[in-house]
């Protein structure tokens, strides 16, 4: 994973403010060497501070990305147009490819970029959609799984709109933008067959969202179609870290049999499970070919190189932010959902 320090890096370097938690008056007076009552005065201008106080507080203010919370006053709004990016903060290179097509997109129409980096719980969500409304963003980006009633109720009160990123949305309201899932993985075991597999398992992403749900149906559908019946031994639900990939890897190891080729959900899961593999003196792809997904930075640089499916994490992005500027300046007839392209990267893991 890259590590939070090189996340911050790259983003102060785009000038997008981030949210991780709401600053507050008190680390502001803190930071100025003043009473919190005196930045209250500067905040709502209430009343008159010294000059030398005021310029002191306003550059706190403005190292902390502090803009006012206030309900029901301009004081939280931007002379610039704002825009709302909730995204989960265990951040790899494809999420850190989104925010660039969002920065970049935004820049170019004249948008600043809120970012908040969630720890993927619904109360995280739900805080920084609150905090961007009262802040006055026009619109959302919102990164993750489909809004549930309490996301849409937010979404709604504020009036603003918003794209999903990551999911295929089935709310007419909220047009989506990611990569079609289901024909990407499709297309990566049936190349594996192609290769001569018969006997391929899969380690998969719980759950039914897109990368669980959508990316296991590909799988399940190319087996089909080839006439090979799928054995759920070989079937194991994972989480997405390296770590998690040489468990699940092991698990299959112990099932009694192993298949000739596995295919993953994410590169994370396939490192981890070819590190098991390797450990173990099976070897890859003599052995077992491994194929992963999202084409991160690491399926390069791992040995063996890592096959993966590749898409564009920026063009994505970019799309979602296009189509909610079109939103948010009223424009019609704009697409419910959008596919980026894929391709397959073949590289020495699969042979």
């Amino acid at each position: 994973m890259i590590c939070l320090r090189y996340i911050l890096e790259r983003i102060q370097a785009w000038k997008v403010m981030v949210i991780f938690l709401k600053v507050k008056i008190k680390d502001i007076a803190k930071m100025a060497d003043v009473s919190i009552a005196t930045v209250s005065r500067v905040v709502n201008n209430s009343k008159p501070v010294n000059e030398e106080v005021r310029k002191r507080v306003l550059e706190a203010m403005k190292q902390m990305n502090y803009r006012p919370n206030v309900i029901g006053s301009d004081a939280g709004r931007s002379d610039t147009p704002l825009i709302g990016v909730i995204i989960p903060q265990n951040s790899n290179t494809v999420l850190d490819d989104f925010n660039i097509g969002i920065r970049d997109l935004a820049e170019l129409y004249g948008y600043d970029v809120l970012v908040g980096l969630t720890d993927g719980s619904v109360n995280s969500e739900l805080h920084y959609l609150n905090l961007f409304h009262h802040m006055g963003t026009e619109g959302y980006i919102y990164v993750g799984s489909v809004p549930s009633k309490e996301h849409l109720e937010i979404i709604q009160k504020s009036g603003s709109p918003c794209v999903l990123v990551g999911e295929q949305s089935q709310i007419d309201s909220i047009p989506s933008v990611h990569l079609d899932n289901v024909t990407a993985s499709y297309e990566a075991v049936t190349y594996l067959i192609q290769k001569g597999h018969r006997s391929i398992g899969m380690i998969r992403v719980s759950g039914d969202n897109a990368v669980g749900g959508d990316r296991y149906r590909g799988y399940q559908q190319a087996l089909m179609d080839a006439g090979i019946s799928l054995r759920e031994e070989w079937v194991v639900e994972s989480g997405m870290a390296v770590e998690d990939g040489s468990d699940a890897m092991r698990r299959i190891k112990d099932s009694g049999e192993l298949p000739t080729a596995v295919f993953c959900s994410t590169d994370w899961m396939a490192v981890g499970a070819m590190n098991f593999l390797i450990d173990n003196g099976i070897r890859v792809p003599e052995d077992v070919a491994v194929f992963g997904f999202d084409n991160s930075f690491i399926a390069s640089v791992v040995r063996p190189k890592l096959s993966s499916v590749e898409y564009s994490g920026t063009e994505i992005g970019m799309t979602a932010t296009r189509t909610l500027i079109k939103l948010i300046k009223g424009e019609t007839g704009i697409q419910h959902h959008a596919n980026v392209a894929h391709y397959l990267a073949i590289r020495e893991s699969t042979g």
